[in-house]
């Protein structure tokens, strides 16, 4: 199995069609056609089912697809990262979760960036599960993630600002009227909870409410998706602040009482070695947060 051949493989996958994947590749046919037949031979078994209509995966495809992927990703940025021109050039990979401390991150590569231009930020979004599992696989550089998560196999930085917990709701609604909500009122509300694990039993440890015995319409693992449903009224969004822009819309977010807030923290793999790109950022960030 070569990386080229996965690269053909996930064309044809996208396409669907092995004559506009050899297309887009600039190959003949024939000569794509050759290549995931040894591909499926050196797998041993197919990756397609063909029809007239073109190519749909197998279940042996899809397992593939979805490694295909990673494995490819992580060859461009290795290669990106070791063939540069400049001393400190190439592509981060930063994923992070939704939260508006990621500004300090932000700005960290905004500064790099004025210092030198050839670098690239690739950022990823998504939960703190995804981050962490892509950061274990050697996809991302750092990952930023959100109380709770287990430190201890990670080196990591505090972010300077901490996230507030609260719900997102109708401005129009009884709860959006009021300055603060008591966390035991939650049993009370139609809840939409995220559905990042350990979550909610961190919450309701703090909170002293046990929100398996809230009511539970929707679930979210990001909440721009979350907040559409909000906007039609069925539920309220239990979440951290300044992820949606409310000004001058129908939505409103109401803090939690007592109040309720979460640290954020830059994390990379214990022990690995930080490609130049990434230890220039990480020393970077260090300077801005010294400084401020």
């Amino acid at each position: 199995m070569e990386l080229q051949q996965l690269r053909y493989f996930l064309a044809v996958a996208s396409e669907k069609n092995i004559t506009r994947a050899a297309e887009h590749l600039r190959l003949s046919q024939p000569a794509l056609s050759r290549q995931i037949h040894q591909l499926e031979d050196s797998l041993g078994g197919p990756l397609f089912e063909r029809s007239q209509g073109g190519v749909t995966l197998t279940e042996r495809g899809y397992y593939l697809a979805e490694h295909a992927k990673e494995m490819v990703r992580l060859a461009d940025k290795i290669s990106a990262n070791l063939n540069t021109a400049t001393p400190v050039s190439g592509e981060l990979y930063i994923g992070g979760g939704e939260t508006e401390t990621l500004t300090s991150v932000v700005k960290t590569f905004r500064q790099m960036k004025q210092r030198h231009p050839d670098v690239k930020l690739r950022l990823y979004s998504g939960n703190g599960d995804d981050v962490i599992d892509k950061l274990d696989r050697g996809i991302l550089d750092f990952g930023v993630v959100i109380e709770p998560v287990n430190l201890a196999a990670y080196a990591s930085r505090e972010l300077p600002h901490v996230d507030r917990w609260g719900i997102l709701t109708r401005r129009d609604s009884p709860v959006g009227q009021k300055l603060a909500i008591e966390t035991e009122d939650l049993l009370d509300l139609p809840l939409i909870l995220s559905e990042q694990s350990l979550v909610d039993r961190h919450l309701s440890a703090r909170l002293g409410v046990d929100l398996s015995e809230a009511d539970v319409v929707a679930t979210y693992n990001l909440l721009y998706n979350a907040s559409l449903l909000v906007r039609e009224g069925i539920g309220h969004a239990l979440c951290l602040d300044g992820i949606i822009n409310t000004y001058g819309t129908e939505l409103v977010f109401v803090p939690l009482h007592p109040p309720l807030t979460s640290s954020v923290h830059l994390i990379w793999k214990n022990g690995s070695r930080l490609s130049n790109v990434a230890s220039t950022f990480l020393e970077l960030f260090d300077e801005r947060e010294t400084a401020t």
